[in-house]
């Protein structure tokens, strides 16, 4: 079962690579549909035009952090699990979560001050500051995890 899920979830992030371009692609589309229009987005049809470059800003950590996890799951997969590389790819997916907030932020501080507030901005930027924190832990615990390996096998 456990190759199984991490087949699956590799699945899930190599499709997140084809969805995060098609988002990339129809965003500037989806912001010029209409209410009422078979492709309207509430959040992008009245906000788009403040949320574009945040976006934008912000899919090429999308794209880092989507291939550390690929690479990580790829390592489960070969039975590499409490080794540095992963730590060093969860830091670097730390990275971009914390990266992808503070564009959030910022965006949020920008649009707040010169046009109007949308709450979902700093929503998602808490959102991704939280990720970042989870995934954080989880390296430092990883990291542990490989320090008591090697006593263990300095000790056998």
């Amino acid at each position: 079962m456990d190759k199984k899920s991490t087949t699956l979830c590799q699945f899930v992030i190599r499709l997140c690579y084809v969805l995060l371009l098609g988002a990339v692609i129809a965003f500037p589309f989806l912001m010029k549909q209409n209410e009422g229009d078979p492709f309207f987005f509430v959040m992008i049809g009245t906000h788009g035009k403040y949320l574009i470059y945040p976006f934008y800003a912000v899919v090429p950590v999308g794209y880092a952090a989507l291939i550390c996890l690929d690479k990580i799951m790829g390592n489960i997969r070969k039975d590499v699990v409490f080794d540095m590389k992963n730590v060093r790819l969860m830091n670097i997916i730390c990275a971009c979560c914390i990266f992808a907030s503070l564009v959030g932020l910022i965006s949020y501080v920008i649009i707040a001050l010169l046009y109007k507030s949308i709450e979902t901005v700093i929503l998602l930027a808490m959102g991704e500051a939280f990720v970042a924190l989870v995934i954080r832990v989880l390296s430092n615990v990883f990291k542990k995890a490989i320090e008591i390996k090697e006593d263990n096998d300095l000790v056998v």
